[in-house]
């Protein structure tokens, strides 16, 4: 139970009356330990911390310079750290605060304190001052706890819970604050890289772009692993002193040199490829820029925060290189005379991480996955079977899947072993080499999480482990002989580097495959690719259907180089389960009767630099008998201060196995199952009843075409607002049609805000362009207009529409479909909508911002009954369970997802039927009456108008709960799904 306030106070009361007892002598004898355990550790335990459980109050290893003693925890995640101090020390003293602010910031933590009980400091490590002090938030002595208790609750765990320190820390007033460490690193690390590449270019001339950039990087690795050495102790001081021997002898030695000695050692000392003879050692360079790197690896440039490579996490670094990855460096023209040297720029590279669909995994996701796939067999596999567990990564990036794996592993070992040197080199070294691999078609990729991975093993001056042979370099998805290969690629088929996995691993792939297949594949469509890997795709993939993507290639390609038995986890667009283009896909997954487990984000957001709609997808290598599936949307975003997907397990329901075909794939429980099962044969589908399911127009050129608003003049004309010409302009009113935008139509209403230009006739099936000949006599304003616009308009779709008839727009079909009764349906809902045109006055144009029409085949239907039926509570929980979502809680009513919605049948032949079918048509006459009178109400008016639509609105759900046979029960299940969406 969480400790109350008053009994806290209790507690507290008591340990100042126990250290009032003590004398001077007493004091002078306790050491840090037993203050600690005497009165520091017990003040939190008052404050509601289990302190005796490790997985919420952990001492941290105390193996770097800059270590603080305990890091505080909720649900795993650090709130604050801590630094114990024995009684009478000096808490004032700068170089305390510094430490402990420097520790917390580094670990991405807001809250540091330190205390020696008499005193208790918190500092806010996210402030930027250059005297530590001026980070105090709070400063107590222990006089204070019990008269400034409020103060002292803000540490409670109850109040950590409840972020009340935050809220107080913004209510007090804003600072100035430091860049997170990952993104100061980043920073540095961009800058640094221009710099050397600028002067290693600019004195080795003989060398390419790509040569350089590869020497840069191969220094920054290097430099990266020395001062990790010299945090953890492994290393005396090595970088600073070469410095100073360098600046004390005037300068005069070359440091390329100093330092090329420096590696040698290394390299003697580790025996890591990092450290082999390179041709950066080569290289001359001004030893400016190399200087700035060696400083700024120590602190900030400011000076108020020093790094600790040791407390650095691998999976920020690893966060801060896949950042890197996406940057190239780029010679920049910018001088005045030739003799100039050209500059250097490291610049993103536009759009290329979009490109090649690459987006940094954020942490709690990578432990999700790590822990239901690697996790999940630690516990089913022997002891001995762990140790020949094969664990892969097809796309690794900079290793950040790999390293959790790694951590995870090395927990198991230390658990099963009893073995308690946290930092054991042979154990780490067996388990990289012996359980992890990756691959990377991004050679940089490829060094960096060797790197990474390398920094784990770190702990003692030993050979390193060669990673040569775990994390390879190649194309995941292309293999194949030389001669298979030329026939796709032709003489360059090596320039696409095939990965032959037999070949490049033999006794893995002999032995049956993979145990376990992990990651976050590039999400690329293939309209992006060379032609000549589509071609290939397309031969070699079941899953290469329609306009696919290749993350589903990647799916297939895992499920594949899994052993039997072997588990498979992933994060992918979710579109694939509903997509056209993922049929190939499903049906690979659905016939192998493969996944057992989807964690669907729906429209919450994983990744921070892009909208990509995401699920977790879990497969095995055997035929799984239930599928468990989660909607962690809505948790998602209700933790996204602290994501974390801790609490979605009690969110998980069995789904039916039996809907997930090669069709688009329907999670529900057994109970929603049933209803949906009745609800399909209670009749057609919208598809089946009705004659078209039609698209808005596509005019190519809206800037040209549409019009917001218009004011009438005299003669027939209107002016209107053009955005292709900037300024108003009048056009005959004949040849404009009401539109209908997304946001101004909803269930038994339609605004129309904006106009089109048509240059049709209308006849009874077809639409026909008017000839220009009659356009500029009988509509010499419109006319004009195009005129004007030709430029642009025939410059559409790269001058597919140079021309007679160039002033068309840039779809012809369904120009004639709009001007009849209709039902229109907006594409992008919060909740199913329609509006019966019953006047066929209104347009759609384009899709997004638009939707579809539709008009029936059985005329015996009233058109305002399958109105009715589309804005029912009933329908819209249907559609909900088959469609795709969108931020912001919309979700997609396009033809797809409207065409499966099951119609109740009339048997026009029954009275009563025809009666409930009559029933419903006059409800929603009512309802579009009311609703337009809506539109100009006001004051009570309004309020019994909004009054009586609600009625009206029940009214219509119980007679389509009636028509369709809904249980209680089955009532229930809708209107739940009804009262959380809206």
């Amino acid at each position: 139970m969480p400790v109350t306030r008053e009994q806290a106070k209790r507690e507290i009361a008591d340990l100042i009356e126990k250290y009032g007892r003590l004398d001077r002598r007493a004091i002078r004898a306790y050491n840090e330990a037993n203050t600690c355990k005497d009165f520091i550790l017990p003040l939190f335990r008052a404050l509601g911390w289990d302190v005796y459980d490790s997985a919420e109050v952990s001492a941290e290893r105390k193996v770097s310079r800059g270590r603080v003693d305990y890091a505080f925890r909720l649900g795993g995640i650090p709130k604050f750290f801590l630094e114990a101090k024995r009684f009478r020390v000096d808490l004032n003293d700068p170089k305390w605060a510094r430490q402990v602010i420097n520790y917390a910031w580094i670990k991405g933590v807001t809250w540091a304190v330190l205390t020696d009980f008499e005193g208790l400091k918190v500092f806010n490590a996210e402030w930027k001052e250059a005297n530590p002090l001026r980070n105090i938030f709070i400063d107590l002595t222990y006089d204070q706890y019990l008269d400034e208790f409020d103060r002292l609750w803000l540490l409670s765990k109850e109040a950590m819970r409840e972020g009340l320190i935050d809220r107080e820390a913004l209510r007090v007033g804003k600072k100035l604050k430091k860049r997170p460490v990952g993104e100061q690193l980043f920073g540095e690390l961009v800058r640094w890289r221009e710099k050397l590449h600028y002067y290693l270019r600019r004195y080795n001339p003989e060398f390419s772009d790509d040569q350089i950039d590869e020497a840069v990087q191969r220094i920054l690795d290097r430099l990266i692993f020395i001062r990790t050495c010299e945090d953890r102790g492994i290393e005396p001081p090595t970088l600073r002193p070469l410095l100073r021997e360098w600046r004390d002898g005037g300068r005069r030695k070359d440091l390329v040199k100093l330092l090329s000695g420096v590696f040698r050692d290394f390299d003697e000392g580790y025996d890591a490829r990092l450290f082999a003879p390179h041709f950066s050692e080569k290289l001359s360079c001004e030893p400016s820029p190399l200087e700035e790197v060696i400083e700024g690896l120590y602190a900030t440039p400011d000076g108020i925060i020093e790094y600790d490579f040791n407390a650095i996490d691998v999976d920020v670094l690893g966060g801060i290189y896949e950042q890197y990855l996406g940057y190239v460096a780029k010679v920049v023209e910018r001088r005045e005379k030739r003799e100039e040297p050209l500059t250097v720029e490291v610049i993103e590279r536009k759009g290329w991480r979009k490109k090649h669909g690459i987006y940094y995994t954020p942490q709690f996701v990578v432990r999700y996955i790590v822990a239901n796939t690697l996790g999940r067999l630690l516990e089913e596999r022997t002891y001995n079977e762990v140790r020949q567990l094969k664990v892969l990564d097809p796309a690794c990036g900079s290793g950040s899947f790999l390293i959790e794996a790694f951590d995870v592993l090395d927990k198991y070992h230390r658990r099963v072993r009893g073995d308690h040197d946290e930092l054991d080199f042979f154990r780490r070294a067996e388990i990289l080499t012996s359980n992890i691999y990756g691959v990377d078609l991004d050679a940089q990729a490829v060094e960096i999480a060797r790197l990474n991975l390398l920094l784990k093993t770190l702990s003692q001056r030993a050979r390193l482990p060669d990673l040569a042979n775990n994390i390879r370099q190649g194309n995941s998805l292309i293999s194949g002989t030389p001669e298979e290969l030329r026939a796709y690629f032709g003489e360059d088929w090596e320039e696409k580097h095939p990965f032959n996995w037999e070949e490049e691993f033999p006794q893995i792939m002999a032995s049956g495959g993979f145990d376990v297949v992990i990651g976050n594949p590039p999400y690329v469509r293939i309209q992006t690719l060379d032609k000549d890997e589509v071609t290939f795709y397309n031969d070699h993939y079941e899953a290469a259907t329609g306009n696919y993507d290749i993350y589903t290639l990647f799916v297939e390609r895992g499920l594949k180089l899994l052993r039997p038995g072997g588990v498979f986890g992933m994060i992918l667009p979710n579109k694939f389960m509903q997509a056209r283009y993922g049929r190939g896909l499903r049906k690979l997954l659905s016939d192998a009767k493969a996944v057992w487990k989807v964690v669907n984000f729906e429209d919450a957001q994983v990744f921070e630099e892009a909208t990509t709609y995401t699920c977790l997808l879990f497969l095995q290598k055997a035929p799984s008998s239930k599928v468990l599936y989660i909607p962690a949307g809505d948790y998602l975003k209700e933790h996204a201060d602290r994501p974390n997907l801790a609490g979605v397990e009690p969110l998980a329901f069995p789904a039916e196995p039996k809907r997930l075909t090669a069709a688009p794939w329907v999670f529900v429980s057994k109970r929603e199952s049933e209803l949906m099962d009745r609800l399909a044969a209670a009749g057609p589908t919208l598809g089946e009843i009705a004659e078209r399911i039609f698209q808005a127009l596509i005019t190519g050129a809206d800037p040209v075409f549409l019009f917001e608003g218009c004011t009438p003049l005299s003669g027939g004309l209107v002016r209107v607002y053009s955005e292709s010409l900037n300024r108003e302009v009048e056009i005959e009113q004949v040849l404009l049609k009401p539109v209908v935008r997304s946001g101004k139509i909803g269930r038994y209403w339609a605004q129309p805000t904006h106009f089109v230009l048509f240059p049709y006739k209308i006849s009874k099936d077809k639409a026909e362009l008017i000839p220009e000949g009659e356009m500029a006599t009988r509509f010499p304003k419109a006319w004009a207009y195009c005129l004007e616009n030709k430029g642009w308009l025939e410059s559409r779709e790269g001058g597919k529409f140079r021309g007679p008839g160039w002033y068309r727009l840039g779809r012809t079909q369904n120009l004639h479909m709009w001007e009849q009764p209709k039902i229109m349906v907006p594409y992008m809902v919060q909740r199913l909508a329609a509006y019966c045109d019953l006047d066929g006055n209104y347009y759609f144009v384009n899709v997004t911002t638009g939707g579809y029409g539709l008009i029936l085949k059985d005329q015996r239907y009233s058109l305002l009954y399958v109105t009715g039926l589309l804005n029912s509570r009933l329908l819209d929980f249907f559609l909900r369970k088959v469609t795709t979502r969108f931020h912001g809680g919309y979700f997609a009513a396009n033809k797809q997802y409207i065409a499966q919605l099951p119609i109740r049948r009339i048997d026009f032949d029954n009275p009563e039927e025809k009666k409930m079918h009559d029933d419903l048509v006059a409800l929603v006459e009512r309802m579009l009456e009311l609703n337009r009178r809506l539109k100009d109400a006001v004051g009570r008016e309004r309020e019994e108008l909004e009054r009586r639509i609600e009625r009206t609105d029940r009214e219509i759900d119980e007679l389509v709960y009636r028509l369709y046979g809904l249980t209680e029960e089955e009532r229930r299940v809708v209107e739940r799904q009804s009262k959380s969406a809206f």
